[in-house]
């Protein structure tokens, strides 16, 4: 499989993070749409579940960034770098490749700032039956994103088997006529493709090589490596609305975020799996997808390069400055391939403009998706989890009727009651605030005097 590169232009504020499951799944998607089921099972679903996959994709990141390898983690670090270390998250391309050699960048080289600008946007609530705001509005937020401002494009790298290259860059194309992730018919992660694929062989160069570095979102398979390093999360998947069935969600999967470190290396350039549909949904979901000969798979895979592994401490440096465009920042090594019909350059890269975090939004109320159900004395508790935080429990405040208590599966807003990371707890309604309340009885009057 040979490895390449290619960059995409938002045009709009996206809602879905840009993960490599998910990018890939939306291309399966997109080759059932144009190319129908059999061209989806013999080239991607059949080969993908044999272990033969015809292409695997790194997760889209900000500019020419990449991430920086948990490896970095795992060295020494004084302990007035410690904090620095850990909320890195990006390297530069030279500094990248300098790692993979076996240099530790210094504090200075490690980039700290998402490179993304995310922001709530309230929403008005639809009835069903009116097809209206329901009275009050019914407004709930939700989580946007933009780049950052500097930064005009995001970068995918794809390892793809050269007879797959042509009908790969046909299916990147066609997505980008639909857009990517939730609410798109609304106008969300819309993009347009920069350019032509472009060869990245350096990336695979360094010598003596003895790890790797995976750069997407995926889920190991059972016989790949297990030393080494890593952050893992919670991801709950739904199915799409394709197969006659509505609000199905995966179970939940636990993966690896961009930047898993491992200490052997990738000898196919890639680690992970097909996650077969008996383990993805619920038994009668899989009944009823196998009764209409439908075939539902995860595409957790993740592409890899060599790293040797880093050793000695990290030391401080001087910050680098990021080059206002990132296209001033080339990779080594890079080679050009054709551009493909499919990868023709569009219009002049659009500018979006970050809009301005409401002054009036409350900090304290998030969307959170409904785990479990459970009663205790009569009363219904709920537990709940806030993206990206551990599960916590919903349990405090004024809860609606019982008819209109969420199901398991629903995200719904709720107030936060307490900021413990360990132990998160939430409630119904706004917490009542006494701030500013006068102290000592009504306005006017007097404080008893003491006796």
């Amino acid at each position: 499989m040979n490895l390449y590169r290619f960059r995409l232009v938002p045009e709009s504020p996206w809602r879905t993070p840009w993960q490599a499951d998910t990018l890939s799944g939306l291309l399966c998607w997109t080759c059932a749409r144009t190319e129908g089921d059999g061209v989806l099972r013999q080239q991607l679903i059949e080969p993908a579940l044999d272990g033969r996959p015809p292409f695997v994709l790194s997760d889209a990141f900000p500019g020419d960034r990449l991430p920086l390898p948990a490896a970095v983690r795992t060295l020494d670090v004084p302990a007035e770098l410690r904090k620095t270390v850990k909320r890195a998250r990006w390297l530069l391309p030279n500094t990248f490749q300098r790692l993979q050699e076996g240099t530790v960048p210094g504090t200075g080289e490690m980039l700290r700032d998402a490179g993304v600008f995310e922001y709530t946007q309230l929403r008005n609530t639809i009835g069903r039956a009116s097809n209206t705001t329901n009275n009050g509005g019914g407004l709930f937020p939700t989580e946007e994103s933009v780049l950052n401002r500097g930064i005009r494009h995001l970068t995918v790298y794809a390892r793809i088997v050269p007879e797959f290259v042509e009908p790969f860059g046909r299916l990147v194309q066609e997505l980008a006529h639909w857009g990517f992730g939730s609410d798109r018919t609304a106008g969300k992660g819309q993009f347009r493709l920069d350019g032509g694929l472009e060869a990245v062989p350096g990336l695979d160069e360094p010598a003596n090589a003895d790890g790797c570095v995976v750069l997407s979102t995926f889920q190991p398979a059972g016989g790949d490596p297990a030393e080494g390093a890593w952050e893992a999360f919670t991801k709950y998947g739904k199915l799409g609305p394709d197969f006659g069935l509505e609000n199905v969600f995966k179970k939940p999967l636990i993966v690896l975020r961009p930047g898993a470190s491992f200490r052997v290396p990738a000898p196919r350039g890639w680690l992970g799996r097909a996650i077969p549909m008996h383990d993805l949904l619920a038994h009668e979901v899989v009944g009823h997808l196998q009764g209409i000969g439908a075939n539902v798979i995860h595409w957790a895979f993740g592409l890899c390069l060599p790293l040797r592994w880093p050793r000695g401490e990290v030391r401080h440096s001087d910050p680098i400055t990021e080059p206002v465009a990132a296209e001033e920042q080339a990779l080594p090594g890079i080679e050009p391939v054709a551009p493909l019909e499919a990868f023709a350059a569009l219009s002049p890269v659009p500018e979006i403009i970050q809009p301005p975090r409401p002054a009036t939004l409350d900090p304290d109320r998030v969307m959170v998706k409904v785990l479990e159900r459970r009663e205790i004395g009569g009363k219904v508790q709920f537990f709940v989890q806030e993206e990206g935080k551990r599960r916590g429990v919903l349990a405090y405040g004024v809860p609606p009727p019982s008819d209109k208590l969420p199901q398991v599966g629903d995200d719904i807003s709720v107030y936060r009651n307490n900021q413990d990371v360990q132990n998160p707890q939430y409630r119904w309604d706004k917490p009542v605030s006494h701030a500013g309340k006068p102290k000592g009885g009504p306005v006017g009057h007097r404080p008893r005097e003491r006796k």
